[in-house]
């Protein structure tokens, strides 16, 4: 299987289409970006349950399971509007939104997954009479909250996503 997402070529046409001249470079220097790009979308679209446990956006399961290195391909996975994805099948959604994160990771690598320390987490900086408060939310926070939200990205994957709520539960008994 491969380490990424979509293929160098399918890389090319897509930015090509879209006049991106930031797409440029040799193709070890693309793949590579392709490479961090994949790992960016398969981590970017989990989610930390309160009880640690970590669960996949993606609907289905792994096709080849553990042995699997990406996500995708998935078994039991349908779209939004709940056309069936086939077990063998990489979403285009899934390789386009690779195809943005590997442009920007080309331009500036590491970018979307940068390394988070703790304490060196900066809330409010003076320098002379200027002075800046970074706005953290209670819903992003620890390495989260250093992660970049790309919307262009998020809209590209969201119909291959499923929504996984916490929701207060009843037993009737």
């Amino acid at each position: 299987m491969p380490d990424f997402y979509g293929s160098v070529a399918g890389a090319d046409a897509y930015h090509l289409a879209r006049g991106n001249s930031a797409w440029t470079g040799d193709d070890a220097a693309k793949q590579a970006a392709l490479v961090r790009a994949s790992a960016y979308i398969d981590g970017r679209y989990r989610k930390r349950l309160p009880s640690g446990v970590w669960q996949s956006l993606f609907a289905g399961s792994k096709t080849a399971g553990r042995a699997q290195a990406l996500e995708w391909p998935r078994t039991g996975a349908a779209d939004y509007s709940g056309e069936a994805i086939a077990p063998d099948e990489i979403p285009v959604e899934v390789e386009r939104s690779t195809y943005e994160a590997a442009v920007r990771e080309l331009a500036n690598p590491d970018s979307l997954s940068p390394d988070y320390v703790a304490s060196q987490t900066i809330k409010r900086e003076k320098v002379g009479p200027l002075e800046t408060e970074y706005a953290i939310t209670d819903a992003f926070t620890g390495a989260e909250a250093s992660r970049p939200v790309i919307s262009a990205i998020d809209e590209l994957i969201a119909p291959v996503l499923v929504a996984r709520y916490l929701m207060p539960a009843v037993c009737v008994v």
